[in-house]
């Protein structure tokens, strides 16, 4: 008799052997990501005094490029310098926009330290109501590391106050789509 309590004792501290060791193992906990005060919808995770962000959802907050490939093995994400510059049909620059307007402008971009092909470039422009409209999309033949890129030019109507913000997509040759790489916001007064 003896000798089977000790048994089934000895059975009980085996079974909850591995849960303590699971238990144990698991030092990671969630953090909150937050960039430009804005809380990410993917958290972090915290493990022994490290933190692991999110890569897919990083490479679009930090206007990268990001492509895992084939064997997923790999995660590749390229942060290219895009500069945008607005000029309104007389080759004037301009940021910001009086409430109502028309203006006829074409989007000026320039491009370095772009280690990927891309495919097209696109570019659009968002309203304070949050409506988008597509400004150009164009495909690249191109595919230097730098470059300069000038859309065609765009009619648009301006007709609230707030910002209206101008974004560019680079469609990656790798994943075959598209990133945001660079935003600008004109102010509408």
């Amino acid at each position: 008799m003896r000798n089977a309590t000790k048994l089934i004792v000895l059975v009980l501290l085996i079974m909850m052997l591995p849960g303590t060791m699971i238990y144990g193992a698991s030092s990671q906990s969630q953090v909150s990501v937050h960039l430009n005060n804005v809380v990410q919808k993917q958290p972090g995770i915290l493990s022994e005094g490290d933190v692991f962000l999110p890569a897919e959802q990083l490479s679009e907050d930090l206007f990268a490029l990001f492509y895992l490939d084939e064997s997923g093995q790999t995660v590749h994400i390229y942060k290219p310098n895009v500069n945008i510059v607005l000029t309104d049909k007389d080759g004037g620059i301009f940021g910001k926009v009086k409430i109502p307007g028309r203006i006829v402008f074409s989007t000026l971009l320039q491009v370095d330290n772009l280690k990927t092909e891309i495919s097209d470039v696109k570019i659009t422009i968002t309203d304070p109501a949050d409506k988008t409209e597509t400004i150009d999309t164009q495909p690249i033949k191109n595919t230097e590391n730098h470059f300069w890129f000038k859309s065609a030019e765009y009619t648009y109507s301006f007709n609230a106050k707030g910002a209206y913000t101008i974004q560019v997509y680079f469609k990656d040759t790798d994943s075959k789509k598209w990133f945001p790489v660079s935003e600008l916001a004109i102010y509408g007064f």
